[in-house]
């Protein structure tokens, strides 16, 4: 159902560790407005969808690429906790 692919379109890793800007991302993925919230409510309604099927793919589609979202800027957080030295 879901397919991943691990390479980033652009990859330019960080010059050093950032632990400050890695916590503002982490904001993105769980705050109030995040991809995570947002990926919740999307795929809660498109699985409570009583519509058209349509209207649940669309739902359900939309839900899934939130994940997609969730999956990049875990990625950031990770390069930005752990960059090279």
């Amino acid at each position: 159902m879901f397919y991943h692919n691990k390479k980033l379109q652009y990859f330019r890793p960080p010059e050093k560790p950032d632990a400050v800007y890695a916590k503002k991302i982490q904001e993105l993925i769980g705050g109030t407005f995040g991809e995570m919230t947002v990926m919740m409510q999307y795929l809660f309604q498109g699985w409570n969808c009583r519509g058209p099927a349509k209207y649940r793919d669309m739902l359900l589609d939309i839900g899934t690429e939130e994940i997609g979202h969730i999956v990049n800027l875990r990625r950031a957080i990770a390069l930005k906790l752990v960059a090279s030295l």
